[in-house]
């Protein structure tokens, strides 16, 4: 990410996604690119479309193909947002009280809702993709739509792969019989394992640097510590809301995000 000022004198976020060419070493690359140009165009669209609060809002350049020192990129811009990304509360061992947590929490669902109201998900939600911002109306708001690409060659997926950030994906991304079950219920996990992680200050399937085979199968087959014993200053209430929404299968989730919403507001210190 790089910063620029717009045409009015207003900081902007810089973004670049990475296209690759018949040079890289990415099997079928012309077809994979134009399905990169194809997703990051859509997606960029899609964050236009979005008024929520919640979601960081589209800059003045729009999607524009640009070729750079170190690739061909597709380049845009957002809004530029003040504060720091929810990783660093890791970083630092910050343990959120519990009106952060419900306020995060809150603000996840919502948007997981507003998005899936005009037909998407996002697919990327994590703690990094996260900014406490301080701002007293938007103190969180969530990052692209799972497209953010680092400079240099980065990427976000692979051929092969579905796109996100794989300690972060509920169960049933990882099992081909169960795509049919990928909808809302998707985000809603990656929501609530990243209040989870920042709630405990751990993550329950990756907790230290490892391969991703044993992540993926502590994802399929490891069941967390229920958050409570974890954190037994917060609400029982609150920590089983959090749990029930990282269940191994997406039926024992909250189907509804509205009932999520109402069971969350009733969770009381």
């Amino acid at each position: 990410m790089f910063r620029m000022q717009n045409a009015a004198g207003v900081t902007e976020a810089l973004k670049a996604v990475w296209l690759p060419d018949s040079a890289d070493q990415v099997e079928d690359a012309d077809s994979f690119r134009e399905q990169m140009v194809a997703r990051a165009t859509r997606e960029v669209q899609a964050l236009g479309q979005c008024q929520s609060p919640h979601l960081v809002k589209l800059g003045s350049v729009p999607a524009t193909p640009q070729q750079l020192d170190t690739g061909d990129y597709l380049v845009y811009s957002e809004e530029f947002l003040p504060g720091e990304a929810l990783g660093e509360w890791l970083r630092k061992q910050y343990r959120p009280d519990f009106d952060t947590l419900r306020l995060l929490a809150s603000t996840l669902i919502d948007l997981i809702r507003t998005l899936f109201d005009l037909g998407y998900l996002h697919r990327d939600i994590k703690p990094e993709n996260v900014m406490d911002t301080g701002l007293p109306d938007r103190r969180f708001v969530v990052l692209d739509l799972g497209i953010a690409f680092k400079m240099h060659g980065t990427r976000l997926t692979q051929p092969g792969f579905a796109p996100g950030t794989r300690h972060y994906m509920a169960p049933e991304v990882f099992d081909p019989t169960r795509r049919h079950e990928m909808d809302v219920r998707r985000d809603l996990y990656s929501a609530a394992l990243t209040v989870y992680v920042l709630a405990s200050g751990r993550h329950p399937f990756a907790p230290n640097p490892e391969s991703t085979v044993a992540t993926i199968y502590r994802i399929l087959h490891d069941r967390p510590p229920p958050l409570h014993t974890l954190r037994p200053d917060l609400p029982a209430d609150f920590c089983r809301l959090v749990d029930r929404c990282i269940k191994k299968d997406p039926a024992l989730r909250y189907a509804k995000l509205e009932q999520a919403l109402h069971d969350l507001e009733r969770c009381q210190a």
